[in-house]
């Protein structure tokens, strides 16, 4: 049976509390863990929902507070709040340390590269819908575009070829930009799909699509990451 409780843990920086869910799936453990990185919109049911999922695969999911910034923080604040949660991550005994995963959607898919590239003890990266260039309207920060070539975990990206927030041309260019980096990164398009396809409490939230991706989501992580060592 999966249980879930709220927690706070301190951002590196110092001053600001943050508040997560974690999601812990039956059995003893310790426990591979998944980090939880939501995007902009919708209301947070849809993501503790995600979490719920993950430790019914049999992975501790930690869903991260990181909205407390704001929409659209820079990126200071935001590598700080990623230590922060890092750190409690990596000091639960219910953590196996040795295996943490970052699922990132929408928003979050950017700081899941931001994670990985700063925490060299991040295994694995599955990003639903996320950005290959910030929007011009978000405050100037790193881009994923050059982020991946700092990424040497295996790595999933979906994204729909209708997202109207990332357009399609953008993880293209950077679809091609990790092929001639020989960075270990697969793309998984889902043709006539908006963004935001993967989150119940997301306007563009498709059921088919979201099935697909959390499908190939698990096998993915089941496949580098398995939820129980042999």
């Amino acid at each position: 049976m999966v249980t879930t409780e709220r927690i706070t843990y301190p951002s590196a920086e110092g001053g600001i509390g943050l508040a997560g869910l974690v999601a812990v799936p039956d059995g003893p453990g310790p426990h591979p863990a998944v980090l939880i990185l939501r995007g902009v919109a919708g209301p947070e049911d849809g993501y503790s929902e995600i979490a719920e999922r993950l430790a019914g695969w049999g992975y501790l999911a930690v869903l991260h507070g990181w909205k407390v910034r704001g929409d659209d923080p820079p990126d200071g604040p935001v590598l700080a709040d990623l230590a922060g949660v890092m750190d409690h991550v990596r000091a639960r005994p219910d953590v196996d340390a040795d295996r943490i995963a970052v699922f990132g959607f929408c928003r979050g898919g950017v700081h899941a590269l931001m994670a990985a590239a700063a925490h060299s003890d991040i295994r694995l990266l599955a990003i639903f819908h996320g950005f290959a260039f910030r929007r011009e309207e978000a405050q100037p920060g790193l881009q994923p575009y050059d982020l991946i070539a700092e990424i040497s975990v295996p790595t999933l990206i979906m994204h729909g070829t209708e997202d109207e927030r990332a357009p399609i041309d953008g993880m293209r260019r950077l679809e091609d930009r990790a092929r001639s980096l020989n960075r270990p990164i697969e793309f998984d398009y889902y043709d006539g799909i908006p963004h935001g396809f993967a989150v119940r409490t997301h306007p563009g939230y498709d059921a088919a699509a979201a099935d697909r991706s959390f499908r190939a989501a698990r096998a993915f992580i089941e496949t580098h990451m398995p939820p129980a060592r042999a």
